[in-house]
């Protein structure tokens, strides 16, 4: 354990893991919870009502998804990257962990409608292995036109496909090697981010009227608005960008302390989490966004439980359950569990 909270978040642990990283996927699994109560409690097994309080809507729809999926698009580059270090035929290797994700996402369907492990796991497969072929520098210009023109034609899914590209992208070119050691670069991209998020922010709550924005079609031929999946980048940018500078600063020990824990076990603590809001949800007779003070207390309790887990876990065990499976299964041999 502590590898986790001694070790500097600008480099990787003994194990490998880039910390920064870890931590930027506890967050996003905190921000992710919130929505996804609501969409499954409330939408799917509620009273179908789909609304969200405002600054729900504005802080976290759709915010911490785009984070968590730019996450996994990293995940999957730096995976790709270190398995050439172990094996001639690392596409092989990657796409037999893209296929233990598909069956992983399949069977978390039948709980959560519309979770994301399986959109990911078959981008993974229909779209980055082939984009490995390509160069590095041209793969992040392909993911940057992806941001701007998918959305457009298919806003949710477009998104989706588009953020995993560019974190897989961001991973070859060696972002994720670099989080904090350059801060001034990630203040001045927080900064940009930060004003156009809040620019959004103001002409939402004012009621104002925003033009659509549409880079193909001229707005013509079905193509969607490109500002809310905007908004969506910029407010994830920003989220991003505040947590990293937070860990150039004396509160990184106790930020790593909380979020690395999580985020080493996200995939746990994913599906963990639909386990537990399904069986605590109508325990608290949450099925209506006026189920407010119930939402929250549920969402707390959940993260804060998996914060203690998590902790108590890795102290012992070097991977999360999920997690150690994922990894034998994709290797074809048993990794070993205890610390």
């Amino acid at each position: 354990m502590a590898a986790l909270t001694d070790a500097s978040p600008a480099v990787s642990t003994p194990g490998g893991r880039i910390v920064a990283l870890d931590v930027l996927r506890g967050v996003a699994l905190c921000g992710i919870l919130v929505i996804n109560v609501y969409q499954q409690l409330v939408w799917v097994r509620g009273t179908g009502e789909r609304t969200l309080p405002l600054p729900v809507q504005l802080i976290f729809f759709e915010r911490f998804l785009s984070l968590f999926a730019v996450l996994f698009g990293v995940g999957f580059g730096l995976f790709l990257a270190r398995a050439a270090d172990r094996t001639p035929h690392p596409r092989v290797v990657l796409a037999r962990r893209l296929v233990v994700l598909v069956v992983i996402g399949g069977l978390h369907q039948f709980l959560h409608q519309g979770e994301v492990l399986l959109p990911y796991a078959l981008v993974g497969l229909a779209v980055l292995l082939p984009l490995s072929f390509a160069g590095r520098w041209e793969c992040l210009v392909i993911g940057v036109g992806m941001v701007l023109v998918l959305p457009q034609i298919e806003e949710s899914l477009g998104l989706v496909v588009a953020l995993l590209v560019l974190g897989f992208a961001l991973a070859r070119v060696g972002v994720a090697d670099h989080l904090t050691d350059r801060p001034g670069r990630v203040a001045v991209v927080g900064a940009v981010a930060a004003a156009l998020t809040s620019t959004w922010v103001v002409l939402a709550l004012t009621g104002t009227p925003v033009p659509r924005v549409n880079l193909i079609g001229g707005g013509l031929g079905g193509t969607q608005d490109l500002l809310p999946s905007l908004a969506a980048v910029a407010t994830a940018t920003t989220w991003c960008c505040v947590v990293l500078l937070a860990l150039r600063t004396p509160a990184a020990p106790a930020v790593t302390a909380v979020f690395a824990p999580m985020g080493r076990m996200a995939l746990s603590n994913y599906l963990a989490a639909t386990v537990l809001m399904l069986l605590i949800g109508p325990l608290l007779a949450i099925d209506s966004p006026a189920d407010g003070p119930a939402i929250a207390a549920l969402t707390v309790g959940v993260l804060v439980g998996q914060v203690v887990v998590s902790r108590l876990w890795l102290q012992r065990f070097a991977y999360g359950p999920v997690e150690w499976a994922w990894r034998c299964l994709t290797w074809g041999r048993r990794a070993p569990l205890r610390r």
